[in-house]
């Protein structure tokens, strides 16, 4: 019997098992990416237009940095017809249908590119699992909430949505980073694999598949787990002047799925691992670096793909909502720890810039409607559809 035990133990420890893995989570609500809005105290309403999108046939994403942006106005559009399709809104809804229908038909945001580890292979595949893929699954997810479709229009939909997200598949698992201050951490805790991660929970959901839902708490975990013990994530915060950018736009990922993985009854969000490792670490160690911006400094000059930003003392958090995101989803969970009762102490006249912007993402939580960026948040909006 101790044997079998300490086979168990050791399995776990070289597996990098977590307790949200052994549990085996299963969907309890099939195709309930997120619930539908009703009875909220302010209106999840926003000014959208109800005309179809046109399909975009082809991702044709730089090699460089950036991304396909012809698919910037295609998230914006959805996300928009998103939070009104959810609130009740039938007329967006029939449009996020005619959109999908339409671009199920025209077999679009078909990737060409190679799958080759490349720059253009990583930008290809971000563009639709951020743009195309998520917003669209969770657009679907209200629709079939709020509507009947027709089945064989239904299951068209369902093929079209399951072979984009199979095709930009970028989960990078059994990767490990081998240099850089990066180095020791798995690629699955890349935003990119993030992305894709969130990709492939909104789909499993709304198939009701529990074999691919359980794919993204290994990104989920393999995120958490190897942060720093300061609660900085290696693999973002070496990217120059916008390494609390992508941490950020790591954390809002991260408390997207948490946010998905709780609307089936499973509560990842204080899953802790040795050393303190937690969400609530990454979340102090953001609050450290708005009230001292030094402290990201000393990972941020290796200056890794840092984009336009490569002044590393000057960090670029003015560009995306997405970069927020998180924010109502953990201050709505939260409001009484420890983070959030630093962030509210601050005097607004003593503060500097990034302090001011990470007080008013958390001054409008719950209470109008704000700009998050759909992207990194899987087509939802998080002051509607990810407050508790």
């Amino acid at each position: 019997m101790k044997k079998i035990l300490v086979v168990f133990f050791l399995s776990l420890l070289f597996c990098n098992i977590s307790l949200a893995d052994l549990k085996k989570p299963n969907i309890q609500s099939i195709g309930v990416v997120f619930p539908i809005i009703e009875n909220k105290k302010f209106p999840c309403r926003v000014n959208a237009i109800y005309t179809p999108l046109k399909p975009i046939k082809e991702i044709k994403a730089p090699s460089g940095y950036g991304l396909d942006d012809r698919f910037d106005y295609v998230y914006d559009r959805i996300e928009k017809v998103s939070v009104n399709c959810s609130s009740g809104d039938l007329k967006a809804c029939e449009t996020i249908y005619k959109t999908l229908l339409s671009w199920t038909e025209s077999n679009a945001a078909k990737r060409t590119g190679p799958s080759d580890e490349e720059g253009k292979h990583w930008n290809d595949t971000l563009t639709v699992n951020l743009y195309v893929a998520a917003p669209m699954i969770t657009a679907y997810s209200f629709v079939i909430q709020r509507m009947n479709i027709p089945k064989q229009e239904d299951e068209k939909i369902r093929k079209w949505l399951k072979k984009i997200v199979r095709k930009n598949q970028h989960l990078m698992y059994y990767k490990i980073y081998d240099y850089g201050g990066a180095r020791g951490t798995p690629k699955r805790a890349h935003n990119h694999a993030l992305s894709s991660a969130m990709s492939h929970m909104s789909l499993a959901i709304l198939l009701g598949d529990n074999k691919m839902f359980r794919k993204p708490f290994k990104n989920w975990n393999g995120a958490v787990k190897y942060q720093r013990k300061d609660g900085s994530l290696p693999i973002e915060t070496r990217r120059g002047g916008r390494a609390m950018f992508y941490q950020g736009r790591a954390m809002t990922a991260l408390a997207t799925i948490a946010v998905m993985a709780e609307n089936q009854n499973i509560d990842i969000w204080s899953t802790k691992f040795k050393k303190n490792k937690d969400f609530h670490n990454i979340v102090k160690f953001f609050v450290d670096f708005a009230e001292n911006p030094e402290v990201v400094f000393k990972y941020a000059k290796e200056n890794r793909s840092p984009g336009p930003a490569k002044d590393y003392k000057n960090q670029d958090l003015n560009s995306s909502g997405s970069v927020w995101g998180w924010v109502p989803a953990y201050a709505s969970r939260f409001p009484n720890h420890e983070n959030i009762k630093r962030i509210k102490s601050w005097e607004k006249e003593k503060m500097n810039k990034y302090q001011r912007l990470m007080y008013s993402a958390l001054d409008g939580v719950g209470t109008h409607y704000v700009d998050f960026a759909a992207s990194w948040n899987v087509g939802a909006e998080p002051n509607c559809h990810f407050i508790k």
